[in-house]
């Protein structure tokens, strides 16, 4: 969980806007009036609800060379987070572990945003009826190319996310 209070506002200069110089060519810089942001945590359902239309989020994991996180495209079945890989991929390799997930969207220039953090224990998905059930469910593609048909589903634990917006 992040180590935050249940709300707290912040001010961020509009980048949106470009810096205006004064009209005698002076040089000095006028900055626009800071706009106030709250930034919450979200509840599980409200991470799930911004999870549930997949994407690229990246997978977190211990592997021999250390920590990793690799990017991948995504789909949630149910409250599982489901991704395919290649059979001679570190990420089907270290897949019946512990995991963290996260998935974020931003708008830099407005400062508004999200990001959904997930703690679980991924497993490959060997069972024919099972990969059968989530090729039909999902229609997940991988974006990489060669063979990527091993899919692993991410069970969640802990699901934890914060949200800042304008106040």
């Amino acid at each position: 969980m992040w180590d935050l209070g249940p709300q707290r506002t912040l001010a961020f200069r509009n980048e949106a806007e470009d810096v205006k110089q004064a009209a005698n060519g002076g040089g000095e810089h006028i900055w626009p009036a800071a706009r106030e942001h709250v930034l919450r945590m979200l509840s599980p359902a409200e991470c799930i609800g911004l999870l549930e239309p997949g994407g690229i989020g990246r997978v977190g994991f211990a592997s021999a060379e250390g920590i990793m996180m690799l990017p991948v495209n995504f789909a949630v079945t149910g409250k599982a987070i489901v991704f395919r890989t290649g059979p001679d991929t570190l990420l089907a390799l270290y897949a019946d572990a512990r995991v963290s997930f996260e998935v974020d969207r931003f708008d830099a220039a407005l400062h508004e945003g999200w990001s959904v953090l997930v703690h679980g224990h991924a497993r490959k998905v060997t069972e024919e009826r099972a990969v059968k059930r989530l090729e039909d469910v999902t229609h997940l593609r991988p974006w990489a190319p060669g063979a990527r048909d091993v899919y692993v589903r991410i069970a969640p634990a802990r699901i934890s996310g914060r949200r800042i917006q304008p106040s």
